[in-house]
């Protein structure tokens, strides 16, 4: 690095940086530099608790004259806790920015910042509330796999991600209980449509507890059989749906309340 002052990892590692601009980006350094003696053989070394990789990327953030690199997944947490730590919230701003875009679909880098489930465990620890919005409307139609997870997780959280996902298969079992009572009634000559429509339908409502999600009613109705007009009727109700589910999905959830 450059600079006039010491920084010091917990590590061991030294980063020489302008202590003019670390106190211009943090009120904290500035606070420390201003109750500190210009003339103690001390005021131009700070030994820190962040290891050397957070230290680093927390001051790429803060020198203009550096390349910022996107943090990888396992530095976000510990990034944070500094920015938070050193009263710098643009680092909080930039990282909600970039989840913002991904789920907007313009690609952003890396891909692994933009997990739902570590992104929600994060936006909760550090009161990103609008954040933990999008992570949870992604999560309550995500496959269930993607909610497994190594991270430190707040149990209010993930208990209303896991109420809101039971409300949406809910809503699903609704949909498909008024469509399945009207096979009986419906006058096909063919038992195979009777027979298959209730399996279909029994498979479909099954994995909607695993994915709730539009794509999981569309990878299986694509694949019925159309020489049957009772089939290409009953799929056609089904794509139906498809903007009221969309519609659903992309509403944004109400984080849990404080009580």
């Amino acid at each position: 690095g450059y600079g006039n002052f010491k920084l010091i990892s917990n590590d061991g590692v030294a980063f020489h940086f302008p202590k003019f601009l670390l106190s211009y980006q943090s009120p904290v350094f500035e606070g420390m530099f201003a109750a500190c003696s210009p003339n103690a053989a001390s005021s131009n070394v700070l030994q820190l608790t962040e290891d050397s990789d957070t230290l680093d990327c927390f001051l790429r953030y803060l020198d203009p004259k550096k390349k910022f690199v996107p943090p990888a997944i396992n530095l976000v947490r510990p990034l944070l806790e500094a920015s938070r730590k050193y009263d710098v919230p643009a680092i909080a701003e930039w990282w909600e920015e970039q989840l913002m875009i991904r789920w907007k679909g313009v690609p952003a880098s890396p891909d692994e910042i933009a997990r739902p489930m570590e992104c929600l465990a994060v936006a909760s620890q550090f009161n990103l509330e609008k954040l933990a919005r999008i992570a949870l409307r992604e999560l309550i139609k995500a496959p269930i796999a993607d909610l497994k997870s190594d991270v430190t997780f707040e149990s209010r959280m993930f208990m209303h991600l896991i109420s809101l996902r039971a409300n949406r298969v809910d809503w699903f079992e609704t949909k498909f209980a008024s469509f399945y009572a009207t096979i009986p009634s419906i006058n096909c000559n063919s038992s195979y449509y009777h027979d298959y429509m209730h399996k279909a339908v029994k498979v479909i409502t099954r994995e909607l507890y695993q994915e709730p999600s539009w794509k999981t009613i569309n990878r299986h109705i694509s694949d019925w059989p159309v020489y049957c007009s009772h089939f290409q009727a009953s799929q056609s109700l089904f794509n139906s749906w498809k903007g009221e589910i969309e519609a659903l999905e992309a509403e944004l959830p109400e984080l849990p309340s404080h009580e």
